[in-house]
C-alpha cells in the first residue's frame, strides 16, 4: 500500500492579523469537506502555536490527522540556534532551518505557506504566498524601510520559490508585472470562507442586545488601518447628517495601526467633531462568532477599502446572503459578490447616495431564505476551492 501524501499547512497571523489565522484555517476547513475518495489520498496536518485561540484549534481539529504545536516540535530560538540558523542558511540555502528540520522529521510532501530553496535537496514541494502589491500603490502608508523589506522579500520569492500563490487574478496580474521574469511561477488560489456549524445556530438579536445596539445598521469589520479607509464612510455620515438622514454604522476590527499609531485617534476626532458619534458603533476585536451574527443582524455590509488583495469580508458577506456596498477595487470586481454595489473609493457622496437608498429600502436580518440559498452555493465552491489547493500541493495545477 502506497504511502499518503503529506501536506502540513504553517499557520501564520495572529490579534494584529486575524485575517492570516483564518486563510489558513479555511484552507484545512475546505479539504476536510472534500468528498472521501479525494480526502483519503493525503494526510492533512497544522503546525502552529499553542497560543492559537483555542475557537480556532477547535475548528480545524475534526478536518486534521496531525496537530503540531511550535513549542513541541521546533527548536528553541536561543541565541546560540538562532547564530547556527544563520549560518546553515548561507551554507545549505535553507530559508527557514527550525522549520525545515520539523518537515524533515515528519516526511513532509508539500508545505504552506512556507519558501525553500529549490537547489537545497529538500525531499518535500512547498508554495509560497503574497497577499497583494500594497505597497506599491499606496507608498505613503509605508516607511521607507517597510517599503524596501517588502520590495526585497518579495524578490526573494519570486527568484526562489517553487511556487507563488496569489489570491486573485488582480495580483496575479501585479506579480506579472512587477517579476516578468517568473511570471510561470504563478498559482491563483481563491479563497472562501468555510461556515462554522454553529454560525446559524445562533441569535443575532441577542448578540445585537449584548453590545447594545439598535435594532438597524450597516456593518464595517476591517482592522483600523489606513487603507481600509473607514474615513470615507463617516465623511459619508456627516454629508447625510445634513439631509436629516441618520444611518447607523457598526464597526468591529483591532483599533490599533501600527504603520500610523495615531490613527484611531483621528477617526475618534472626526466622529466627535462632525457630530455623528451617536451613529457609530466601535466594537474593537469581539469573537468571531458575535461578528458574524452581527453580520447575519446588519441590513449591509460596507467594505470601503482603498486597498485588498481577497477580501475576507466580502466572502464572508457573500456566504451569509447580504447585501455589500464595495470600493471599486478591481479586486472586489473580481469577487464580484451577489447583491453588490460599487462606489468610487474616494467619493464620500457616492457613498452616502447609496447609503441613503439602502437605509431606507433594506431591512434588519437575518433573511433565513437567502442564508440558506448562500449556503448551497458556498458547499460547491468551499469544494473547489479545496480541490483547487490539493491541485496546487500535487503539482498538478
Amino acid at each position: 500500500m502506497s504511502r499518503l501524501f503529506r501536506i502540513c499547512l504553517v499557520m501564520g497571523g495572529d490579534a494584529g492579523w486575524i485575517a492570516g489565522v483564518e486563510y489558513i484555517k479555511n484552507i484545512a476547513l475546505a479539504l476536510g469537506s472534500l468528498p472521501k475518495e479525494a480526502r483519503s489520498t493525503f494526510e492533512l496536518s497544522v503546525i502552529c502555536s499553542r497560543e492559537l485561540r483555542e475557537d480556532i484549534q477547535n475548528q480545524i481539529r475534526p478536518c486534521l490527522d496531525k496537530l503540531f504545536y511550535e513549542e513541541d516540535y521546533l527548536q528553541p530560538e536561543t541565541f546560540l540556534n538562532r547564530v547556527r540558523w544563520k549560518a546553515m542558511k548561507v551554507i545549505s540555502g535553507q530559508t527557514n532551518p527550525r522549520l525545515e528540520k520539523f518537515l524533515h522529521s515528519q516526511s513532509i510532501d508539500f508545505v504552506y505557506p512556507h519558501l525553500s530553496r529549490t537547489h537545497s535537496g529538500k525531499p518535500y514541494r512547498s508554495a509560497e504566498c503574497i497577499f497583494d502589491f500594497q505597497h506599491k500603490y499606496l507608498s505613503h502608508f509605508f516607511t521607507p524601510e517597510e517599503i524596501k523589506g517588502r520590495d526585497s522579500w518579495f524578490l526573494t520569492v519570486a527568484n526562489t520559490a517553487d511556487t507563488v500563490v496569489l489570491n486573485s487574478k488582480s495580483a496575479e496580474s501585479d506579480f506579472h508585472k512587477f517579476f516578468p521574469k517568473n511570471a510561470q511561477k504563478t498559482k491563483v488560489l481563491t479563497f472562501k470562507t468555510v461556515p462554522g456549524t454553529e454560525w446559524f445556530n445562533e441569535n443575532p438579536e441577542a448578540v445585537q442586545k449584548i453590545y447594545h445596539l439598535p435594532d438597524k445598521f450597516f456593518l464595517i469589520s476591517n482592522q483600523f488601518w489606513q487603507h481600509k479607509n473607514h474615513l470615507v464612510v463617516f465623511e459619508a455620515l456627516k454629508l447625510l447628517s445634513k439631509r436629516s438622514v441618520y444611518p447607523t454604522v457598526v464597526c468591529t476590527g483591532h483599533f490599533y495601526d501600527r504603520r500610523c499609531p495615531n490613527h484611531s485617534d483621528t477617526l475618534m476626532q472626526f466622529i466627535h467633531k462632525a457630530g455623528i458619534s451617536q451613529q457609530v458603533h466601535l466594537l474593537g476585536l469581539i469573537p468571531k462568532l458575535d461578528q458574524v451574527q452581527l453580520m447575519r443582524r446588519s441590513i449591509a455590509v460596507i467594505q470601503p477599502s482603498l486597498f485588498e488583495g481577497w477580501s475576507t469580508l466580502v466572502e464572508d458577506a457573500r456566504l451569509l446572503g447580504k447585501s455589500i456596498l464595495l470600493s471599486d477595487l478591481s479586486v472586489h470586481k473580481e469577487q464580484n459578490p451577489p447583491d453588490s454595489l460599487f462606489f468610487e473609493r474616494d467619493s464620500s457622496e457616492k457613498l452616502a447616495k447609496l447609503m441613503e437608498e439602502w437605509w431606507e429600502t433594506l431591512a434588519s436580518g437575518p433573511n433565513v431564505k437567502r442564508e440558506l440559498a448562500a449556503v448551497e452555493v458556498a458547499r460547491q465552491e468551499v469544494k473547489d476551492f479545496g480541490f483547487r489547493f490539493l491541485e496546487i500541493a500535487k503539482g498538478s495545477a
